[in-house]
């Protein structure tokens, strides 16, 4: 559960284009709002990870071309599309390019062959001189060869294999918290549908739901138990289903706090207690909250800044030079 929820107006009970205006009867006041998550804090961060993990570790086990891959711009294609880029500063202009240079590639790959190339893709900044952007993650094709041509913006390196150990590797920097970029966040670029054989398979009807005694977990081939992933709660429960299984939620008076269970049936002082040690912990580990450190994202972003200088002055020294010079593609 995250640790730093907020508490929203729920939209089935607000007019809107879906209920085409009309809204339907409340019948418990309790779910006029919902809670959201902060996306920042170690609970939520932690749980995208474990969702995406267990899709990509399901979307292997019937899809066996997967390639583990790493994507980096040389600086020469990294300024092009960062001249194409209009009103972003700091990450989000990293991560913007990313987004425009994974779409570029896709349509390339979809006007050679037909179809577009089944993808996730996680960004992350480097650690070394040039701190480029760069990206990880898995592609699913037998072409290999065409991966790094049909590219065209820097070098890949591409695994042998893909097995749990490599999702593991990749997923871990969706959780991931980066010293040198504390106000960093990185986006995933991914096709529609990875992990979908879930849902063909048999193992998805212990999800059916069945009021009280619905199972909303996942059992992982280890015979772990763990949430159900939002992809899967929204392709197994209807709308009702789900306001029905939120409020047996709040009937059983509990509450978790980075997995520990609280009874609030008498009161929740020690519900907020552990929260409260709990949010200690999440900033003390480097993980963020619903707040903004502008004073930290402004710095980052100049900082940012000045590394696109460093790299536009190297650039630029090369070119006048007469291309003697490389202009590397490590990150």
């Amino acid at each position: 559960m995250c640790l730093y929820p907020k508490l929203i107006k729920n939209r089935k009970y607000v007019a809107n284009k879906k209920n085409k205006g009309v809204i339907p009867p409340i019948l418990d006041k309790r779910v006029l709002m919902v809670p959201v998550g902060c996306g920042k804090c170690m609970e939520c961060r932690k749980q995208k990870a474990r969702n995406w993990q267990v899709r990509l570790q399901e979307d292997i086990r019937e899809n066996k071309n997967a390639k583990f891959v790493t994507y980096t711009f040389n600086e020469h294609e990294l300024q092009k599309l960062d001249n194409e880029i209009k009103g972003l500063t700091g990450y989000e202009r990293d991560n913007e390019i990313c987004r425009l240079a994974v779409r570029r590639y896709t349509e390339r790959w979809r006007k050679k062959y037909g179809k577009t190339l089944r993808h996730w893709l996680v960004t992350e900044l480097g650690h070394q001189n040039t701190e480029r952007v760069h990206m990880h993650g898995i592609v699913w094709t037998d072409k290999v060869k065409d991966i790094e041509k049909i590219w065209k913006y820097g070098k890949i390196w591409i695994g042998q294999y893909v097995n749990a150990k490599t999702i593991n590797y990749i997923v871990k920097y969706v959780n991931k918290i980066d010293e040198k970029h504390k106000e960093y966040n990185s986006k995933i670029y991914a096709s529609k549908g990875i992990g979908k054989g879930y849902i063909e398979r048999k193992d998805f009807n212990r999800n059916r739901y069945n009021e009280e005694k619905t199972i909303e977990t996942y059992k992982t081939r280890e015979g772990i138990e763990i949430a159900l992933p939002i992809y899967y709660r929204n392709k197994r429960y209807n709308d009702q289903e789900k306001e029905d299984l939120w409020l047996q939620k709040l009937d059983k008076e509990e509450r978790y706090v980075n997995g520990i269970k609280v009874d609030v049936s008498q009161g929740e002082e020690e519900y907020y207690k552990l929260l409260k040690q709990e949010r200690i912990k999440n900033k003390r580990l480097g993980y963020g909250d619903d707040a903004k450190n502008w004073e930290l994202k402004r710095y980052e972003n100049e900082r940012r800044n000045l590394k696109k200088k460093e790299r536009i002055k190297k650039l630029y020294y090369v070119e006048e030079s007469g291309g003697g010079g490389k202009v590397a593609d490590t990150p």
